[in-house]
């Protein structure tokens, strides 16, 4: 039996994975579009609960690359929560990130 190809992409280069943002970019992170909700849904009102409906600024420190060749952002932006807020980091697709502008 002969010698059968690899599956995959059979050796060639690849781009980096991953691309540093030195200095951290602001960008706008929409919650309602990053985390949707079930629709036609009775719920109560929370005053303590997370506000996960907002535009909410944050920090791009990093682009990284899915294996599907789709970029994603490591971004830091903060869950408020009644009077409180705590800052969460993770990856948002890239797509969802819109570069924060100076509002002059």
């Amino acid at each position: 039996m002969g010698d059968m190809q690899s599956i995959g992409y059979n050796g060639q280069p690849v781009p980096p994975a991953f691309r540093r943002v030195d200095p951290p970019v602001a960008v706008l992170v929409d919650l309602a579009a990053l985390f949707p909700r079930e629709p036609h849904r009775n719920g109560g009102y929370n005053p303590a609960g997370l506000q996960m409906h907002s535009v909410v600024e944050g920090r791009l420190t990093c682009w990284g690359m899915c294996e599907q060749g789709y970029w994603w952002g490591l971004v830091t932006y903060d869950i408020v929560y009644g009077a409180q807020r705590r800052a969460v980091t993770h990856w948002v697709p890239a797509w969802l990130l819109k570069r924060q502008t100076d509002p002059r």
